[in-house]
């Protein structure tokens, strides 16, 4: 064997390497952008505390680590929450100092007193849940040495430095919109809520799929959840101008609804269809999987979802169901049995006029975006 041998498989075993590692980073990128993001907002608030020479100045690199958030609305909203908790922390500490310095040997029962208060706020309004941390490092902290309102006002110029910090970071590098997480959020539910629609049409052609409806659903919910949090975020980032969000309360409320749609679909399919209803509301069903999924491929710039498909689908389930009734089908079927057909038909229908409507705001954000 040649003596380069080992050198070049060392070479290529190397270039292997690198590759591997190259798609590791890259599937991770969301993750080490954050990391940098966190890493350059934590040295920048080390640098601005001590060119203030402010006398707690980790506070601020603490403030820039919990604020740092995935997208600029979650930054914001989280300094937000930082800043007036801890003003609200900072003066209830600084009137508890006050009474200390006056009663020290009541300090146990000012420290609860104090905490008791700033945690009541904070369950009315848990967006000041900093408040009662922030309260009792005023009392037993390392600043109990200065004048109350001294402590209090650098603690609040040391968050808000950390606040400010991490906002600038946030914007300025790898800056991630609130809107870019809206708009991946209906995407995952569209594709959720078709693969239930899918799901109800192996079961309909008697080969029912791999999908855990119950699961299904309860994923279904969470996305919903994490989509309202991300319209939050996006809400937060329009109102500081700082983005436009295009995505509007409409579009969760229509999933909602689909949501709702594919919920009584479900329950009507308990048990077989009669006749040649079950063929139709398969291919019904089908036919909104696929607009479902196009609609949302649209809102990231794929092609208009096919709305004559989709019609004709929904026309041809109109018109076996009134063949079935024009025979008289419905009327010879058990109470139960006549209750989920015609509960199938409604749900179908709401499931028509829901697509629809979600079509149309997909169309709306497309047309802001350009």
């Amino acid at each position: 064997m040649p003596e380069t041998a080992p050198s070049d498989w060392r070479r290529f075993t190397g270039a292997n390497l690198s590759q591997r590692a190259l798609k590791a980073a890259a599937a991770r990128k969301t993750e080490i952008r954050h990391a940098i993001r966190v890493s350059a907002a934590v040295g920048a608030a080390y640098a601005l505390a001590t060119l203030l020479r402010l006398p707690q100045g980790f506070w601020a690199v603490f403030t820039a680590v919990i604020v740092v958030q995935a997208s600029l609305g979650a930054t914001i909203t989280a300094s937000i929450e930082r800043f007036l908790g801890t003003v609200v922390g900072a003066l209830a500490g600084a009137v508890a100092a006050y009474f200390h310095s006056r009663w020290p040997q009541f300090g146990g029962l000012i420290l609860c007193v104090t905490v008791a208060l700033s945690a009541f706020v904070a369950a009315l309004r848990p967006s000041l849940k900093a408040a009662p941390v922030t309260a009792v490092i005023m009392l037993i902290g390392t600043t109990t040495h200065m004048d109350p309102l001294i402590a209090a006002s650098l603690r609040v110029v040391e968050i808000t430095v950390g606040s400010l910090v991490g906002v600038a970071a946030t914007l300025l590098i790898f800056p991630a919109r609130a809107h870019a997480s809206v708009v991946a959020s209906v995407q995952k539910i569209a594709g959720l809520q078709a693969d239930i629609l899918e799901s109800h049409v192996l079961a309909l052609r008697g080969t029912p799929g791999p999908i855990d409806n119950l699961k299904a659903q309860d994923d279904l919910r969470a996305a919903l959840a994490k989509l309202q949090a991300a319209m939050t975020e996006a809400g937060r980032e329009s109102a500081t101008r700082l983005s436009d969000r295009s995505v509007s309360d409409a579009l969760p409320r229509t999933l909602w609804r689909l949501r709702n749609d594919t919920v009584m679909v479900g329950r009507t399919l308990r048990a077989p269809l009669p006749g040649a209803l079950a063929p139709a509301a398969g291919d019904m069903l089908e036919a909104s999987a696929r607009f479902l999924r196009a609609s949302a491929a649209f809102l990231g710039g794929g092609p208009r979802p096919d709305r004559i498909a989709f019609a004709t689908a929904h026309q041809v389930f109109q018109t076996c169901f009134e063949s079935l009734r024009g025979k008289g089908v419905t009327r010879d079927l058990e109470f139960d049995d006549a209750a989920r057909v015609f509960g199938l038909a409604f749900a179908i229908e709401n499931l028509f006029s829901n697509l629809g409507d979600f079509e149309e705001r997909i169309e709306e954000v497309v047309e802001k975006k350009d």
